[in-house]
């Protein structure tokens, strides 16, 4: 009988663990995501003013533009995350997961049709460097959905 009490508090301290390592590696893909938006933010930016074709600089200023604003979207929830984290008192935990949740369902309101939109503006341009960076952000956009999701 003590055996089995023994079995079952090590299997759930591992599944607390694993719990708390997946928890713990949500604000680092997070950071990571929003560090990978700025830089493909920046390279938009460069190819805005490298190009002199008007349908282009839409694109790319649209492409700036949107990796800024999930770039601040993935720093919110790496922070967020972060706390969620580290909160030791029950209460306070369970607020900072309420606005976790309220921040995840935010994100994932406008992502998917986000995605789709910049997916269909850049799959066809004739740019391969426009071409290249919005197939990076979309693959991005893809993950940072996925993370979320699983938050």
């Amino acid at each position: 009988m003590h055996q089995r009490h023994a079995a079952l508090s090590a299997l759930c301290l591992l599944l607390a663990l694993t719990a708390a390592t997946e928890a713990m590696g949500a604000a680092k893909h997070f950071r990571a995501t929003a560090e990978h938006f700025n830089e493909y933010a920046t390279k938009a930016a460069d190819l805005y003013f490298k190009t002199e074709s008007a349908p282009e600089k839409n694109i790319l200023s649209h492409l700036t533009a949107m990796c800024a604003i999930y770039a601040e979207k993935a720093n919110g929830l790496a922070r967020m995350a972060d706390v969620a984290e580290h909160m030791t008192a029950k209460r306070d935990a369970v607020y900072v997961a309420e606005r976790l949740r309220e921040m995840r369902a935010s994100v994932l309101a406008s992502l998917p049709q986000d995605t789709k939109l910049l997916a269909e503006l850049v799959e066809n341009q004739e740019n391969q460097g426009l071409r290249q960076l919005g197939a990076l952000v979309v693959t991005e956009l893809r993950v940072f959905e996925r993370n979320t999701q699983n938050l």
